[in-house]
């Protein structure tokens, strides 16, 4: 996903100093709220976070970016607030997105996250859950308590973006397994709400911090809803060609749950050779081994599936980038955001490996 993607050395230095000093900001005030869950939870949840051992025992380092904090300051920036104003809803958007994690590699079945065991491997998957359902817990306590603009208020956009997370979970379960012949982008487009409902939440919340004029926070919410989508289709590429010493996670992820992703789904639809013998072989019942998953993906590249897919992902970056030139908030912080914007597929392209594909085949999606 490198076509115009990739950012420069300068602004690439640009968004490492965005997350550093956003994740200073907020880090501790995660730690605490981490902290004063039941010591067992609390426990788990720092294994995940990259805090501690399963023992317990500090690691020294921070493993997630927190860029969906990052995005909250931004926005409250963007309207003339501090961040300290946006401390709350910044720390409570990770802990949504990190009880998200927590039930989703469970759900997903995934036995790493960021080179190590997850959660529920380490601890079992009734713990795990738990631990996720008290950081989801944390999180609705903090919006509670939290203002903003009257029309729009910030514990209410995040409550909002709790449930819209979950339609779209519901909705990515139903991909799993489902029959070739009746795949449908509209069914993908819904599960993409997962992705895209908290980072809408993560920017609305931190404009209504910022006591935004509502058109601000509902172009804000607008703008990242298409970039979760993009988010959520870069991530599907990185699934099936990630390098997995980059990404922490095995080839082939998605092929192996048999689920029906954006390039699955444009290769099935493609009219090609490559992809009716794709569908045959995903019609096809019995556990699948690395030669036979590596043929899946030759034939999803083949039938031209990743090069739509790394397409449509680059046009809703691209809407998503124009509708931040429309919020009306401050030039700095919205450079700041688009910055953020390009990042997440910057490090998605990253970690894929290039295209085998040739020009030819690629033509046959578009």
């Amino acid at each position: 996903m490198s076509d115009g993607t990739v950012l420069s050395d300068t602004a690439a230095d640009v968004v490492k100093e965005i997350l550093a000093e956003c994740r200073a900001a907020t880090l501790p005030a995660l730690r605490e709220a981490v902290g004063e869950l039941h010591p067992r939870l609390a426990r788990i949840s720092a294994y995940h976070l990259g805090w501690c051992e399963p023992d317990g025992r500090p690691t020294g380092v921070h493993a997630g970016k927190m860029l969906r904090a990052a995005l909250a300051v931004l926005a409250a920036r963007a309207f003339g607030a501090s961040t300290r104003t946006a401390v709350p809803g910044a720390v409570a958007t990770e802990l949504v997105h990190n009880f998200s994690l927590l039930h989703d590699d469970l759900m997903d079945a995934d036995e790493l996250r960021r080179g190590r065991p997850t959660a529920w491997v380490v601890f079992g998957p009734g713990p795990a859950v738990l631990a996720g359902d008290a950081l989801l817990s944390k999180a609705l306590r903090m919006t509670a308590e939290m203002k903003g603009t009257p029309e729009q208020p910030a514990g209410r956009i995040l409550t909002g973006a709790v449930s819209t997370i979950i339609r779209g979970q519901a909705a990515d379960l139903g991909l799993d397994g489902f029959p070739v012949d009746r795949v449908a982008v509209d069914d993908y487009l819904a599960a993409c709400a997962k992705t895209s409902g908290l980072l809408g939440g993560c920017v609305a919340a931190g404009a209504s911090l910022a006591n935004a004029p509502a058109t601000g926070v509902r172009t804000l919410q607008a703008a990242a809803w298409d970039l979760g989508v993009a988010w959520q289709v870069a991530d599907d590429v990185e699934s099936i060609w990630g390098d997995p010493a980059a990404s922490g996670k095995p080839a082939f992820g998605d092929l192996r749950r048999d689920k029906r992703t954006y390039p699955v789904i444009a290769a099935l639809r493609s009219g090609t050779a490559a992809g009716s013998r794709l569908a045959g072989r995903l019609s096809s019942s019995g556990a699948r081994g690395e030669d036979e998953l590596a043929e899946l993906a030759r034939l999803v590249d083949e039938a031209g599936g990743r090069a739509k897919a790394e397409r449509i992902a680059r046009e809703h970056l691209d809407r998503a980038l124009h509708l931040l030139g429309k919020t009306g908030g401050d030039p700095v912080a919205v450079d700041g955001l688009a910055a953020l914007f390009r990042h997440v597929l910057d490090r998605h392209g990253r970690r894929t490996s290039a295209p085998a594909a040739t020009p030819a085949m690629r033509g046959a999606a578009r």
